[in-house]
C-alpha cells in the first residue's frame, strides 16, 4: 500500500488550497500529476480554477495564520483565484476508484465546474510502473502517500535520486533530461500532504485545518527539484 485508503483520509480542500499556492504560478505548459488520486477530488478542485490567460488578471487572494503547534503558517480557507494550467493527470491503482474519478470528472464537466479547455486524464496503474506512466511530463506532482510510499516513489519522481543507477535509475535519468530547461535547472515541484520525504529539506511547509478533525492542523510540504 502506497496511499491511505480510508475515505475519511481523503485529501481535504484546505490542503489543495495550500498545494495550489505552493505550485503557483501555474502556466499553460504545466502538467499536474496527482498520485493516488482516489475519487478525483484534488484534480477537480485544481482544474476548476483554470482560466484561459486572457480571461483574468485577478491577483491571488488568500489568508493564513500561525500554526500553534510548530510555529509554521497555517492555511485557512484560502483560495488561489485562478491559474493557467490546462493538463492534469491522476494515477490510481484501484479500478473501482479510477472509474469513480472518471465519473466525477465527467459530472464536473457537465456542471461546468471543470472548464472545457482543461484536460483531465485518469490512469489506472500502479504508481511505480514507469512503463504505464510517463512521469517526465510532470512539472508538478501532488503526493498523499504513507511514508513507505514516499520512499518507493522518490527515485521515480525525483530525477537525480535515480540517476546514479538506483531504483528507477534509467527512467529517472531520462525524465531528468526532459525536465531540464535552457539554464540546466530541473523545473519540477513536488508537494506532499501529511508525510514528508525522509532526510530531505523542504522549501516550504504550511499546516492546514481539516473539517473532520476539530482543532487539528496537518502539514503540506513543498520540494523543488533543482
Amino acid at each position: 500500500m502506497l496511499a491511505p485508503r480510508k475515505k475519511l483520509w481523503s485529501t481535504p480542500s484546505s490542503a489543495v488550497d495550500v498545494a495550489l499556492d505552493f505550485a503557483s504560478p501555474l502556466k499553460p505548459e504545466d502538467v499536474v500529476f496527482d498520485v493516488g488520486c482516489g475519487d478525483g477530488r484534488v484534480l477537480i478542485q485544481m482544474a476548476s480554477r483554470s482560466v484561459v490567460p486572457a480571461e483574468s488578471d485577478t491577483a491571488r487572494d488568500f489568508s493564513s495564520r500561525s500554526c500553534a503547534a510548530d510555529g509554521e503558517r497555517t492555511a485557512g480557507r484560502r483560495q488561489q483565484d485562478h491559474h493557467y494550467c490546462r493538463q492534469f493527470v491522476g494515477i490510481e491503482i484501484s479500478e473501482e476508484r479510477a472509474a469513480e474519478a472518471r465519473r466525477n470528472v465527467q459530472a464536473a464537466r457537465e456542471t461546468e465546474e471543470v472548464p472545457s479547455h482543461v484536460q483531465i486524464d485518469i490512469i489506472c496503474a500502479n504508481a511505480l510502473d514507469t512503463e504505464a506512466i510517463d512521469y517526465s511530463r510532470a512539472t508538478v506532482i501532488f503526493l498523499y502517500l504513507v511514508p513507505r510510499g514516499l520512499r518507493l516513489i522518490r527515485p521515480i519522481v525525483w530525477p537525480e535520486v535515480g540517476a546514479g543507477g538506483g531504483a528507477g535509475g534509467a527512467d529517472a535519468s531520462e525524465g531528468s533530461s526532459r525536465l531540464r530547461n535552457g539554464d540546466g535547472k530541473v523545473t519540477r515541484r513536488i508537494i506532499t500532504y501529511m508525510s514528508p520525504f525522509e532526510g530531505v529539506d523542504h522549501q516550504r511547509k504550511e499546516c492546514c485545518e481539516v473539517d473532520h478533525q476539530s482543532g487539528a492542523a496537518w502539514p503540506v510540504y513543498l520540494y523543488e527539484v533543482t
